[in-house]
Parts: structure tokens; sequence; C-alpha cells
């Protein structure tokens, strides 16, 4: 496995943002009025993207004198006003459209490149943008598409300054930062970035972006970026898997344990004594009987525009319900930036993959002993988690893997989850109950494997909450699993010094809770149930805001992917 990147500095305009598509036909235009020479002008605007504008007009003037025209200036500056007075007539109407809402943001992104942002994020990789625009400009169309969030810094042009800020950002990274040069890439469309990054040593991405037809690559891109050395080429960030793997982020993020404080147990009060058991037999027996979606909708909404994550946690009644292509949705669009289930989630999300159908007669399969004895499901998943294993993965990675490398046995797997999420960068992990799951039952299981995977899981998870704060955690159906995982993986965050108390959480099931935020005590059968506790009231204790929504997932789920539809999110 390479070694992981911990910087990327990226251009902007064709290699993020399509806002500026067609920025080469204006500058033409502009030319023709002083210089009648199309090709000239073709091969000089090829040649020169990616420097900044001014060098460009000084080049274009230097040419004008050069054949003795007539010329207005003898100021490159001029000539660069002009051509960017023109240019910002077509991006602010685009740029005005999208903050009144008429255009969603996405509509201005290179495809896939909200993914690589956000698993750039996932993987604490600093992320620079620099441009050979103004950087007045840069900053305010990264921040209206959304993607000035995921930036630790944009650099641009300087007023009146023919500085390099892409070389800047470059050299202030391995100055300043500490960054080695084996541990940067840089990703852009122009050579100049290219040349720059192969001139440090860093691993470098070229983006043959076809801002007119993203079904194809641009071929004078592309001969261009091969002509500077770039590493790898690519059209867009829609297969992210080899560049993941090029930038060596291969591998869910995981986080170490090593700095948590332990405590003795002596020092503590306990609640539950052998005195205070019940007696059976002799102790009496007690009789026994048995709503702010659309804030919530703007919560989820400004995490992902902030560069914030959105943890999507379930029970397997979401895969049952038939909801797989709504997750599938949420995680290519950049929404869900990590997903959380127990095992039942796995097979039966597994089970549809290659079969096409799941969840078998319990009641009827149960009087014989054939419930779960499924050769397929238990032979495959447990040596898919084997594999996996051995390989330094953990469950979800390691099932994504297996299905990815038999994808002859997987007829229906663009419809698996797990497949998907691995696909789009998006950690999927399962948190497992040794005993609970059918794959535990077939002669081939081995317990040691499950738990090491589940366990890397783990990590992956106490790695994404970490990062929550002004985040969102949603979980729909999950009773124990999710809440006791979410609140212990919460807890080793805070003991680690993370700071993740502005967050928004809410569960989302069919048991009604009443005023699920008043105090209620041990009588009352609500004070049980994991969810209110554990994830809508003591995780927001010290900030943040907490919800309790009851309805059927087909609604629920549907409604949060309508409600993200009309923020322009998906």
């Amino acid at each position: 496995m390479k070694k992981h990147v911990k910087a990327v500095v990226c251009d902007f305009d064709g290699t993020f943002s399509t806002l500026r598509c067609g920025w080469e036909a204006v500058m033409k235009r502009m030319m023709l009025r002083y210089l009648p020479d199309e090709a000239w002008i073709d091969a000089f605007i090829g040649e020169t993207t990616g420097v900044q504008t001014i060098l460009q007009m000084k080049g274009f003037l230097e040419e004008v004198k050069r054949r003795g025209l007539a010329a207005p200036s003898d100021d490159p500056w001029f000539y660069k006003d002009e051509y960017n007075g023109m240019l910002m007539e077509s991006v602010a109407g685009k740029r005005d459209d999208v903050a009144a809402g008429r255009t969603p943001p996405s509509a201005y992104h290179v495809p896939g490149a909200l993914l690589l942002l956000q698993v750039l994020r996932t993987h604490d990789v600093k992320v620079y943008f620099a441009s050979g625009t103004d950087q007045a400009d840069v900053r305010a169309e990264a921040a209206a598409l959304g993607l000035a969030g995921f930036a630790d810094g944009i650099e641009g042009a300087l007023p009146k300054s023919e500085s390099c800020a892409k070389e800047a950002a470059l050299r202030r990274l391995v100055e300043l930062s500490g960054v080695a040069a084996d541990e940067m890439a840089v990703i852009g469309d122009g050579k100049v970035e290219i040349a720059l990054g192969r001139a440090l040593g860093a691993r470098t991405v070229g983006v043959a972006s076809n801002e007119m037809d993203f079904s194809v690559m641009n071929g004078e891109k592309k001969t261009r970026l091969e002509k500077a050395g770039a590493d790898m080429i690519v059209g867009d960030f829609r297969d992210l898997r080899p560049i993941l793997d090029f930038l060596g982020l291969g591998a869910n993020p995981s986080l170490a344990f090593d700095g948590i404080k332990t405590y003795d147990a002596h020092d503590r009060t306990n609640l539950v004594t052998i005195e205070s058991m019940f007696r059976p037999g002799v102790d009496p027996v007690p009789a026994w009987t048995d709503d702010g979606f659309e804030e919530l909708v703007e919560r989820v909404a400004a995490a992902r525009m902030n560069g914030r994550p959105v943890v999507f946690s379930m029970g397997a009644h979401v895969i049952k319900n038939n909801m797989s292509l709504y997750l599938i949705d949420l995680m290519e669009k950049g929404v869900i930036t990590h997903l959380a289930g127990n095992g039942a989630c796995s097979i039966h999300d597994f089970e549809l993959a290659y079969l096409g159908g799941t969840s078998e007669n319990v009641p009827t399969a149960i009087e014989d002993g054939s419930f779960g004895m499924w050769e397929q499901t238990g032979r495959w998943m447990n040596e898919a988690i084997q594999q996996g294993v051995e390989a330094g993965f953990g469950y979800g990675e390691s099932l994504a893997r297996y299905i990815d490398a038999h994808k002859d046995l997987f007829p229906y797997r663009e419809q698996c989850v797990v497949y998907k999420a691995w696909k789009c960068g998006v950690p999927a992990t399962y948190h497992i109950a040794l005993g609970t799951d059918i794959i535990h039952q077939h002669p081939t299981v081995d317990f040691g494997a499950i738990g090491t995977a589940s366990g890397r899981d783990f990590h992956a998870m106490c790695h994404a909450i970490a990062q929550l704060d002004g985040g969102a955690f949603l979980n729909f159906g999950s009773g124990v699993i999710g809440p006791e995982v979410f609140l212990k993986a919460l807890s080793i965050s805070r003991n680690l010094g993370y700071r993740t108390f502005r967050i928004t959480t809410a569960n989302f099931d069919l048991k009604p809770l009443g005023d699920y935020r008043c105090k209620i005590g041990y009588e009352d059968p609500n004070y049980y149930y994991r969810p209110r506790k554990n994830i809508v009231n003591r995780p927001v204790s010290c900030g943040g805001k907490g919800w309790h929504f009851v309805g059927d997932h087909k609604a629920t789920i549907a409604n949060l992917w309508l409600g993200l539809k009309k923020k322009g999110l998906v």
C-alpha cells in the first residue's frame, strides 16, 4: 500500500469548478480585437492554460508589439481587466443563479469533485486550492459552490501581482507545514501546476476535464498533461478508487487509541450491586403493561456545505424496506460521509448483490433448523472477511473488495450499499455482536477474523465521530447497536480531546416517545430505550440539538432525500 498523502494542492477552475467554462472563448474574443490571428491565439491560450492571467496578457501584448499592431495601451493590466470584465458577465450570472437557488451548486462541479474533497477530509488530508484566477473571485466561487468548507486555504492572484499563487501555495506547504514532498500531491488540469508538483517531488494527478462533455477526456489537455509529466491522468473524479489508491488512501482511516486515559474502578460509584438484585420467588414481580424536521434538513445541508460530516447509522430494516437506492444516491451526491450498521445490514445487502433477493421466512425455517443455513451467504461472507483481515482491512471494506474481485458472482452489485460506498470512498462500517448473524452459524466461521474486522471498523467509526463538530449523526431503526456504538465512539473522541459538542443528532423509529426531551425516571419504560438517551439527549447536553422522529423508513428517508434535493444537495 502506498504511503498516504497528508496534503493536496488543487487547481480550481476546470479541475473542481466549471463556473468559468468557456473562458478560453472569452479570452480569444478579447484578443481578436487587437490581434486578428486565430491560430496563434488558440495555440497561445492552450500553451498558457494554468498560468496567471496577467502573465498571459503580458505574452499577448508582446506579440501585438512584435507584429507592429496598434494597441490602446502598453499596460498588460489594461487587457487583463478587459478580459476579466467580459468573463465575469457570464460567471456572475451563474453564481447568482446558484445563490438564488435557481441552479444547484452541483451543476458546476466537475463530476465526483465533491466526493473527492469529502474523502480527503475524511482522511485528514489538508486541501489547498491554488488558482491563477483573482483571489477574491476564486474564494467567492468556491463558497458559492459549497467547496470552500473543504479547503484549508484558497490562494489566487493578488491585485497588481504577478507572483504565482500555485507555486507559493506549494512552497508554503513544504516550508511551513512540515509536509514532506512524498506526502504531497498536486491535482490540476494545467501543465503549470503539474510541472511545479513534479519539480518538488510530489505526486501529480492531471485532470483532462472536458467541460463540454464529461463522457470523454479533453484530448488537448491530456496531451499537455502527459508532456508535463503527470503521474496519473483522469477525466474527472467519478472513478475514485484508482485515485485513492494512488494517493495512499485505499483503506478506511482509523483513530488510534494510544492516548486514552484510564481510571481505577475502585474510585467510582456503582449503581448496581449484589445486594440490590431481585430474588426470584422472594421479591414480588411488578405488574407490567405493556415531533423539527425542516430544521434538521437545514442542519444537515449546512453541515455538508461547510464540509462537516453526516454519519448515517441504521438497522437492517432500512435495507429490507427497499431503501438501498436512496442511500446510494445520498452517498454519490456527497451527503452521507460515513455509513454504519449492524451485521444484519451487511447480510441483507450482500444477499441482494448476488441473489437479487433476501429475507427468508423465519417462522417456518426455525422449526426444522434450516433458518440461516445458506451456503453462499455463509461461505462467501466468511471468506471475504477472513481474506480482508489478512490484507489489513475492516469488515465493510472486506465485503466490498470481495464483491469487486468476484464480479461474476454479484450481478446486482450496483444496487449494493456496501459496494457503492466503497466505490465512492465512503467508509461503511459494521458493528457486530457475535452470535447474532446467520453467517455465525456456518462451519467456516472464524470469530477471531470477525472480531478483528469489526474492531477495525469501530476505529474507523471513532475517527468519523471525532470529526463530528458541526456535523450530524442520523440513526434509522437501530435500537441497540447504533446507539451504543455511537455513545462509546463519542466518549472516546472527547476523552482524546476532540471537540464534538456542536452536533446535530436525530433518531428515526416507529416508537412514539411523547415529550422525549423531558427528564424521566427509572419507572418509565422509555428511560430504557437506548436511542432516546444515547442519541437524542445525552450527546447534546453540552451543545447542539437532538430529535426523535416517528415514521416508517420508506417515508422518513425519502423525505430527507427530498428536503436535501430542495436545498440543491442531491
